[in-house]
């Protein structure tokens, strides 16, 4: 007879702390030299163990809406007949290409 236990312990898995936004690490030398903090709230806390799940993970390498807006280049277009945005490769080949930035410290 064999038993299947569904959602049961994981045997070893990295810590989502490792990938969290909200976490301060300090790693010594050796695997004992570890000291966890969560930053969530204030004030941050000491997690003492490898934590699995998270109500508050936000993960290190994916930006918000309003992060990716912030560090986004507005296009406007400087005339009438001029178009915004980004060309083939292909229309550029052979033709000498110039590109035009216009920089203004205005935000929009």
């Amino acid at each position: 007879m064999s038993v299947h236990v569904k959602n049961g312990t994981p045997l070893e898995a990295e810590s989502l702390c490792e990938t969290c936004l909200h976490s301060h690490i300090q790693k010594g030398y050796r695997e004992s030299e570890r000291l966890v903090f969560c930053q969530l709230t204030y004030p941050a806390y000491r997690v003492p163990f490898r934590v699995r799940e998270c109500s508050g993970y936000t993960e290190m390498k994916r930006q918000t809406l309003k992060q990716m807006e912030e560090i986004a280049w507005p296009l406007t277009g400087a005339g009438i007949n001029r178009q915004v945005g980004f060309i083939p490769a292909s229309d550029v080949e052979g033709k000498a290409a110039r590109v035009e930035l216009i920089l203004s410290k205005k935000k929009q």
